[in-house]
């Protein structure tokens, strides 16, 4: 049996290492992973050593990675186990339709990756004003990234939002209480058929 594939997004701060790790605590057997990866393309992007280049060249770089990271969560699909996935799609649209401002092509970044990602079984939008996510941000210490400012972000935001109404994401109140904002999305996995447990302590 095809395991399930749930995609967390939200911008830095909002919980989805958290959640990510109670969500694969509950079900089990559910291989956790994040996007951009630690593989070759995503480690570049992750160290920003290439700068500041055109958001729609960054766009591909991340739909590259994207594309072989959906590869290897195929395999773990295929063989029953859950995959947990921090960001996917939404997020390069999300951010790169922030970084081109007035002139992102939204249909164009949707389409690009068309071959570059599988359908989610459910995807969560942890939602929160930016102003709060900076601070749990610059309360965890090491510095922001350079994404991680604040008018930016507020952008980031938006689009987001757009998105989950367009594609049905769930949305999250990632400003409630972390044990508050797991057993929602417990009990929307619940609600969708797609987990169901004898443990009556899961979502108390």
């Amino acid at each position: 049996m095809r395991g399930r594939f749930i995609v967390l997004e939200g911008v830095d701060g909002t919980g989805k290492t958290t959640l990510a790790g109670r969500l694969a605590d509950m079900i089990g057997d559910a291989a956790v992973t994040s996007e951009p990866t630690t593989g070759r393309i995503g480690a570049v992007l992750r160290s920003g050593e290439l700068g500041d280049i055109p958001p729609a060249a960054e766009a591909l770089l991340f739909a590259a990675d994207r594309a072989i990271h959906t590869a290897e969560m195929e395999g773990i699909l295929e063989s029953g186990r859950w995959v947990i996935c921090d960001r996917y799609m939404a997020s390069t649209v999300a951010y790169q339709s922030a970084a081109m401002g007035g002139g992102a092509d939204i249909e164009w970044l949707i389409e690009m990756q068309r071959h570059a990602v599988i359908e989610p079984d459910a995807t969560f939008l942890l939602d929160m004003d930016p102003e709060e996510s900076l601070r749990r941000v610059d309360s965890r210490g090491g510095g922001t990234s350079r994404f991680e400012k604040l008018d930016f972000l507020r952008e980031v935001r938006r689009e987001y939002l757009r998105l989950a109404e367009r594609f049905g994401f769930s949305v999250i109140d990632a400003s409630a209480d972390r044990d508050s904002v797991f057993s929602e999305v417990a009990g929307i996995l619940k609600e969708k058929g797609l987990y169901a447990s004898e443990r009556r302590d899961i979502l108390q």
